[in-house]
């Protein structure tokens, strides 16, 4: 039996709090020579510099003109098709994008005049003219939207794994995108608010982990860093925090992992994010690392494997399957008399 699956591997330029710190490369999906090797950047600057991504302040009820440039960077001739995309705040924080070749949400609607593909032979590059139309009465803030691009026509599919008869094929989509980030009003007006909505224990194995639930209540960016500290029988044990991108009005979980803290405790903790231009989002409270399960993993038969507690099914479990059973019994031989009866 053979199984297809999709996966898209994706490149951004977005903004993250790393292009804080270092200019990112250009977006790129790179594959082997003549099989969907492309990038996607702004146009240069008159100094000859292309940034990470667009950032353009419109007003509502205006446009503004921008240029990316797309790159075959293989030795082979690509079709490359394009689309608008928009973009939200990762699970983790960071941006991502979402709604590409499908019909656009959002700040994505706003990006327009862009071909639907494009042919590049290889090693050529070619300019790609866009508006971005902000509509009448937008509120005043930050937005992000996107321009993605993948190969016109997906590649044929690979395998990725066997298990006896049974084959895992998928066909991998190479996939970049370059993020539109667009500002409503004056940037030096809009406000910055990142709030600690909660702090939760967590566990992945033998992991504790510190789940930092944020939220964006300003209209700008949000990023920044912190640390969270917790004590735990008098001992105070300090953990780094990095907060990347949070959109305005939206939420991220940042987890931290906190190897010193014991599974099954509460202790008292307190988290400070530095972010914007001087300020902090403080929290305070009491947090419960969760204790380790007690299951076991037994073997129950060929290629199976069922999960029991620790201490073994629990009688009033066992009674219920028994209960379960004899009900089934009943019916297929109720079942049985009725045919016969009928023939």
């Amino acid at each position: 039996m053979s199984r297809h699956h999709r996966l898209r591997l994706s490149a951004v330029a977005a903004l993250g709090a790393l292009a804080v710190l270092a200019p990112a490369l250009p977006a790129a999906a790179v594959g082997n020579a003549g099989n969907g090797s492309f990038g996607l950047t702004p146009a240069p600057a008159s100094d000859g510099r292309a940034a990470p991504y667009f950032t353009m302040n419109v007003g509502g009820g205006h446009a503004a003109a921008a240029t990316a440039i797309i790159a075959n960077l293989s030795q082979t001739t690509e079709k490359l098709k394009i689309s608008r995309s928009t973009g939200v705040t990762a699970a983790n924080g960071g941006s991502a994008f979402t709604r590409s070749y499908q019909s656009c949400r959002g700040p994505g609607c706003w990006v327009a005049s862009l071909p639907r593909t494009v042919t590049l032979p290889a090693g050529t590059r070619e300019t790609l003219p866009f508006t971005v139309r902000v509509p009448a009465g937008t509120r005043r803030r930050q937005y992000l939207a996107g321009i993605t691009a993948e190969l016109a026509t997906a590649p044929p599919p690979v395998q990725v794994g066997s298990n006896g008869k049974s084959r895992a094929r998928a066909i991998i989509i190479q996939q970049v995108t370059v993020g539109v980030a667009v500002t409503v009003g004056s940037l030096s007006r809009l406000t910055d608010r990142l709030v600690i909505r909660d702090v939760v224990g967590g566990a992945v194995g033998p992991i504790a982990r510190l789940d930092i639930k944020l939220a964006n209540n300003g209209q700008r960016f949000a990023h920044g860093r912190g640390q969270a500290s917790c004590t735990v029988a008098g001992q105070r044990h300090s953990f780094a925090v990095i907060a990347s991108t949070v959109l305005p009005g939206d939420r991220a979980v940042i987890p931290v992992n906190a190897r010193a803290l014991p599974e099954g405790a509460t202790m008292p903790c307190t988290v400070r994010i530095r972010y914007g231009n001087g300020l902090i989002a403080r929290w305070a409270g009491s947090v419960t690392i969760p204790s380790p399960p007690h299951i076991r993993v037994i073997h129950t038969g060929p290629g199976a494997y069922s999960v029991v507690p620790d201490g073994g099914v629990p009688t009033w479990a066992i009674a219920l399957l028994v209960l379960g059973v004899l009900i089934l019994a009943a019916a297929a031989l109720l079942l049985r008399r009725r045919r016969s009866q009928a023939y």
